[in-house]
Order: structure tokens, then sequence, then C-alpha cells
């Protein structure tokens, strides 16, 4: 029996088959880079404006707005106030949800935590390996001296 993957839309409830981790129906997917495209338009006939006039002028919910400036989807457009700040730090930014120092510190942690989970896996690999011989040993002396009785 095949499992049918549907799931209702996140905006408009309808039901719908989603690809991969969409949240959203094609229907409300066609809606947003309709409005995207015309954020953008605005953008480029209105150079020199700031988020909040882009907010207002384009009609946009602003947490579109904000995706869109952390998407990268505004550098060099010549659009003003278009920063945020760093997730971890709060250092004023223009793209992604981390500054570059964050990030490089998210990454080496991640990798030391790495590191240490395939330290402890090998120890206890290497410790399992060391009792399962001692028991293979164990048994082999004890069917010899069980045979010679």
């Amino acid at each position: 029996m095949t499992k049918l993957n549907i799931r209702n839309c996140a905006r408009c409830k309808k039901i719908f088959v989603p690809v991969g981790k969409e949240k959203i129906c094609a229907d409300c997917r066609a809606a947003d880079l309709e409005l995207e495209e015309r954020v953008k338009s605005y953008v480029r006939d209105n150079p020199g404006i700031t988020v909040n006039q882009l907010i207002e002028g384009s009609g946009a919910p602003a947490k579109l707005v904000w995706r869109m400036i952390q998407q990268g989807q505004f550098e060099n457009s010549g659009l003003k106030n278009a920063s945020y700040p760093c997730a971890n730090c709060g250092k004023l930014i223009t793209r992604d949800t981390y500054c570059s120092e964050c990030l490089d510190k998210l990454k080496m942690n991640a990798q030391k935590f790495a590191q240490a989970l395939n330290s402890k896996k090998r120890a206890a690999d290497k410790k399992a390996q060391e009792s399962a011989g001692k028991t293979f040993s164990e048994s082999m002396y004890n069917a010899l001296d069980n045979s010679r009785s």
C-alpha cells in the first residue's frame, strides 16, 4: 500500500501534494513569486528608498521583504537601511542570519563537537572489540580445557 504524501497549505489551508518540504501550495507560491517580482520592480523604479518605504510603497508584508533581504535579493540595488542584527551577536548584517565571525565560530564549534563524538565512538568501539576478544579467548581456553577432561 502506497502512502500518499498530502498536506494542508499553511496559508490557504487547501490540500496539496508537497514537493520536498514545501509548506504552501503551488497557488500560494505563485502569488509569493508575483509579489516578490512586484517588490523587486518597486526597488528598481525607486532607487535609494529605505526598507520602510519599500514595505509601505509596495504593499508587501514586512516579513516577505526581510526574507528577501536575508536571501541577498537586494544586494547592490541601492536599498538603504537594509541591514538587520546578527542572530547571535547583534552586529548589523545585510545577508543571511549570522555575521561572518559568528558563522565561523559556529562552524568551528560544530567541528569540535563532531570530533568529540567520533573520539567517543572510537573509544567505545575499541572497548567493545577488546571485551569481545577476551570473551573469545576465554571461551577457547574453556573449550580446550573441557576437551582434555
